[in-house]
């Protein structure tokens, strides 16, 4: 058994990813702590680390469990009839802040040293929060900090200052104290072109990563060591390319383009045991798509909201009001018969808001990672509200994008569509809203799942007409490769942050077979 330390955990799906990871009928890396600061992830992360109790215990998981995904039982009820697997999820997920003031360091410290339990061989997984590094959360913060002339407010100090841009360092802090064989870190493709104080942030981060101790300084460990970082997609350290640290899921099987920098580290009498030899990830060959992982979920509705519709029949009859929208009529003809084809197909039937339904079998080869037997319903499979003029849009996006296979850009829009935004009308900044909506295509891979969704559905719009809306979080965990038995705690929006903050399981399922055989070559 491999233990595995996870930090900055989210809803845990690097863990899922190891944890499921399987040589036989066995599972070998272990997931002995999770670190997790905001609330909900961590009462997801503590749900699936008693899910797994049982899993790795080879007894079946209790009919409680599904009961509790039902919302036929509590939570309170479901840990205090199985006080074992409650205990071990209590100690392995742990809902705290690292380097923030609450928690001393030698908290994690002692953390880690007894979910160890002396074990040599181990594994460190992870990333700091990506807000800092992402390309448009960055541009978001910075522009909020402008003057109304365009320039920075104090040279910008606020957010160069922000504590997120050197949480990387707690991880060094860890890794200069511990000194794991190899560890794996995770971030948003937006680390690679980041700036801070002027310099690029990532050369700076892989020479902190080789020779974490000139960080977090000698005096966390009487031990010195360096480490190689190596790219996931050639088994090498790139010389000169950073680039070929960036994982691009799709060619892995993945039904989603997320692109996401992903490090593995492995320590230097390590590396020189397995002689360089490192395996690569294999490409798919194939696109898994958005149908492959979707199409079979039960149909539903949207709710519009803002308006005194709330009855499926009022619902179609606001949609098939779009004939009597000027734009309309204005629409090229393959765009509007396909709107027409779906109020015809939207009179033959009665949508709900939410389905339980488990819906039609997944294709073969899905089956076995997403479908449990043992599920009673399907959670989490329930549309949000739109505001009455989105549901337009929704509309028009989708019936477009089966049209010419692709979604429009804004200026591909009926001018009584536009967003009611300056910058999105005739003569304004389009380019910065072009994809403002964006639907998402049957026959291709999802676009990135990020935690955007949460706010609203803008970019994550159902490629079917008929429905009108945008992806629920069942959904988006499924692009996600969660499994259906995966459970997120929290209200809907709390559930879309989660899932959309998290690394898909099934890509870190792939990274585990090459970890694993870094440690078979050290056994």
């Amino acid at each position: 058994m491999i233990p595995v330390i996870d930090l900055f955990a989210g809803p845990g799906g690097l863990g899922e990813g190891f944890s499921t990871y399987q040589i036989g009928e066995k599972c070998p890396f272990r997931v002995k702590l999770s670190i997790e600061m905001d609330l909900l992830a961590h009462k997801t992360l503590s749900l699936r680390a008693f899910y797994r109790h049982f899993i790795h215990s080879g007894v079946p998981v209790p009919p409680e469990y599904y009961l509790y995904m039902a919302g036929k039982t509590g939570r309170g009820d479901l840990f205090e009839k199985y006080p074992e697997a409650a205990n071990q999820a209590e100690n392995e997920a742990i809902c705290a802040e690292l380097g923030g003031d609450k928690w001393p360091d030698n908290f994690f410290d002692h953390k880690i040293t007894d979910a160890l339990i002396s074990r040599k061989q181990w594994l460190l997984i992870g990333g700091p929060p990506c807000q800092a590094y992402s390309l448009v959360g960055r541009s978001r913060m910075l522009g909020a900090l402008k003057d109304k002339d365009g320039c920075l407010v104090d040279e910008g100090r606020q957010f160069f200052e922000d504590h997120r841009h050197k949480l990387y360092e707690q991880y060094l802090r860890i890794i200069a104290k511990h000194w794991p064989p190899v560890f794996v870190m995770e971030n948003v493709k937006g680390i690679l072109s980041s700036k801070l104080n002027g310099g690029f942030i990532f050369p700076a981060i892989l020479k902190d990563l080789r020779n974490p101790s000139q960080i977090a300084g000698n005096n966390q460990s009487q031990e010195h060591h360096t480490y190689k970082t190596v790219s996931f997609v050639t088994g090498r350290e790139p010389e000169k390319n950073n680039n070929e640290f960036l994982i691009r899921a799709e060619e892995y099987g993945i039904p989603q383009a997320r692109h996401r920098v992903i490090i593995l580290g492995i320590r230097d009498d390590i590396h020189s045991k397995i002689n360089d030899s490192i395996l690569s990830l294999q490409k798919c060959g194939v696109e898994i798509t958005v149908s492959d992982i979707i199409g079979g979920l039960p149909a539903i509705r949207s709710e519009i909201s803002r308006r005194n519709v709330t009855n499926a029949d009022g619902w179609k009859d606001y949609l098939e009001s779009v004939r009597s929208q000027s734009w309309f009529n204005i629409l090229d003809s393959d765009v509007r018969q396909i709107i027409d084809q779906s109020i015809q197909k939207r009179r033959k039937i009665t949508l709900k808001m939410a389905s339980r339904d488990k819906g039609r079998d997944l294709p073969q080869s899905f089956r076995q990672w997403y479908h449990d037997d043992n599920l009673i319903n399907l959670s989490h499979h329930e549309a949000r509200k739109h505001m009455s003029s989105d549901l337009y849009r929704y509309l028009f996006v989708s019936a477009y994008g089966i049209a010419r296979n692709n979604s429009p850009r804004l200026k591909d829009f009926p001018e009584e569509l536009l967003p009611n935004h300056q910058n999105a009308k005739p003569g304004g900044e389009l380019q910065n809203f072009a994809d403002r909506f964006k639907v998402q295509l049957w026959h291709k891979p999802a676009s990135t799942i990020t935690s955007h969704i949460s706010k609203d559905g803008h970019y994550f719009i159902h490629p079917d007409p008929v429905q009108c809306r945008s992806l629920t979080v069942r959904e988006a965990a499924r692009l996600q490769t969660f499994p259906d038995n995966y459970y997120f705690e929290g209200n809907k929006t709390q559930q879309y942050h989660q899932v959309g903050n998290a690394v898909p399981p099934l890509l870190a399922r792939q990274l585990a077979a090459i970890v694993y055989e870094i440690f078979l070559g050290i056994a």
